[in-house]
C-alpha cells in the first residue's frame, strides 16, 4: 500500500477518503466493507507505523483502532498532532477492548477529535462520521469565509491608504521647503512625519493580509526573472537601517563581491528577505543582527541571525503558521505572517526556510533557494 493509493483512478468520481488502521483481519474487513458500502473510498492499515506513512497522503479521517501490535493508537494519534504535515487530520479512535471512561478521556486528550467504542451498528458508525466529516465542512467553510472577507477588506483598502500615503508625503515637502528652495522643520512637519511612518506600517499590514488570502485560495504566482540576490539583500539591509536604528540593533550583512544570481521573482524574494531582517530587528532585544550570503553547492543560503530574546524549541514549527506569534513577556506588534509568508514564498521558489533557536539564545533563520530551476513556472 502506497500513499497514492489515496487517490482514485482520473475520471472516477471524487469521493471521501478514509484510512482505516486495524491489525485484526477480520474487524478490518467488515469496517472496510462498512464504509465502502457508505460510499468512502477506504485504504488499509494494519499497523502504527503503516498509518503514519499513508496518513501523509492527507485522508479525509483517519479510523484508528487503539491496540495494535507495534504502536498504540494514541501514540499514532500523537504523532500525527506534532507532525505539521498531518496536524490537521481528522482522527477517530474506535475500540472494542479500551471502552472505559478513562481511555476515552486518554484519547481525546492525546488529540483524537472522537472516540468511539464497539460494538456500534453499521448505520450509528456511518451516522457518526457523516456528523463528524459535517463539523469539519461548516469549520472550513468558516475559513474561507474569513478569508474571503480578508482578500475584500484588504483590496478595498489598499487604493485609499495609497493616495493618503502620496498626499501626506506631498504635504510634508510642500512644509519643509520654504519659498527659496530650502529645507527646515518645523512642529506641522514633526506631526506629519510620524503620520506617513505609521501609515505605511498600516500599508504594509494591509499588503499582507493580502498576500494571505491570496495563498488561502491558490498558489503563489511568480513574476520570474534573473535576480541578484546580493544585491537584493543590500538593498534591504540599507533600507531597514532606520527601523534597525530606532531599535537600537546594530544590522550588518557579509555579501559576497560577486553577483548570486538566480531565477525567482524580485519582489517576493526581496518580501521574504525583509520580513527575516524585521524579525532580527524586532526580537533582537538591541543586541546586533546580522545577514550572511553564500553559494552552498547549487543553492544560495542566507542565513539572518540574532542575540534576541530566541524561540523555544517546542515553537519552532508553530511561528512558521499564519497568524502566530510566540512572545517572551513583552508585547510586540504584528499580524503574526511574516515568517508565514517568508516560508511560502520560500517553498514557491522550491526553497526551504528554517531556524534553529533556543529561549534567551537568539535565533538564527535559513533561507535556501536553488540556484538552477528545471521546472516551468
Amino acid at each position: 500500500m502506497t500513499t497514492s493509493d489515496l487517490h482514485p483512478e482520473s475520471g472516477a468520481r471524487s469521493r471521501t477518503t478514509v484510512l482505516n488502521v486495524n491489525d485484526d483481519a477480520a474487524t478490518l474487513y467488515l469496517l472496510s466493507l462498512t464504509l465502502k458500502q457508505g460510499g468512502y473510498h477506504v485504504i488499509e492499515a494494519t499497523c502504527g507505523q503503516e498509518a503514519l506513512t499513508l496518513a501523509r497522503g492527507m485522508p479525509d479521517l483517519v479510523l484508528l483502532d487503539v491496540h495494535m501490535p507495534d504502536i498504540d493508537g494514541y501514540e499514532v494519534c500523537r504523532r500525527l498532532r506534532a507532525d505539521e504535515g498531518t496536524r490537521d487530520l481528522l482522527i477517530a479512535h474506535l475500540s472494542s477492548v479500551s471502552v472505559r471512561r478513562e481511555d476515552r478521556v486518554k484519547g481525546l486528550a492525546q488529540g483524537a477529535d472522537a472516540y468511539w467504542t464497539r460494538p456500534l451498528a453499521e448505520d450509528e458508525l456511518l451516522a457518526n462520521i457523516e456528523a463528524l466529516l459535517r463539523l469539519q465542512a461548516r469549520a472550513r467553510d468558516a475559513v474561507r469565509a474569513r478569508d474571503r472577507f480578508l482578500h475584500i477588506a484588504a483590496h478595498e483598502l489598499k487604493t485609499p491608504m495609497t493616495v493618503l500615503r502620496l498626499n501626506l508625503e506631498r504635504a510634508v515637502q510642500l512644509v519643509v521647503t520654504d519659498a527659496d528652495g530650502l529645507v527646515s522643520t518645523g512642529p506641522v512637519e514633526k506631526r506629519l512625519t510620524p503620520a506617513v511612518r505609521q501609515l505605511t506600517r498600516l500599508q504594509n499590514l494591509v499588503d499582507s493580509l493580502l498576500d494571505v488570502s491570496r495563498l488561502s485560495t491558490r498558489d503563489m504566482e511568480l513574476d520570474v526573472q534573473t535576480v541578484d540576490l546580493s544585491q537584493l539583500v543590500r538593498e534591504q539591509v540599507e533600507r531597514l537601517q532606520p527601523q534597525a536604528r530606532s531599535a537600537r540593533v546594530t544590522l550588518g550583512a557579509d555579501l559576497p563581491e560577486a553577483p548570486v544570481v538566480l531565477f525567482g521573482d524580485a519582489q517576493r524574494l526581496s518580501q521574504a528577505v525583509s520580513h527575516l531582517l524585521t524579525n532580527a530587528i524586532k526580537f533582537g532585544e538591541g543586541q546586533p543582527a546580522h545577514a550572511r550570503l553564500e553559494k552552498q553547492g547549487d543553492h544560495a543560503v542566507l542565513t539572518v541571525e540574532d542575540q534576541g530574546v530566541g524561540i523555544a524549541p517546542e515553537d519552532h514549527a508553530r511561528i512558521f503558521r499564519r497568524f502566530e506569534r510566540v512572545t517572551t513577556g513583552e508585547r510586540f506588534d504584528g499580524l503574526g505572517l511574516g515568517l508565514y509568508l517568508a516560508q511560502a514564498i520560500a517553498t514557491a521558489h522550491d526553497g526551504t526556510l528554517s531556524v534553529k533557536s533556543a529561549l534567551g539564545q537568539g535565533a538564527r533563520f535559513e533561507l535556501r533557494l536553488p540556484l538552477h530551476l528545471t521546472r516551468r513556472y
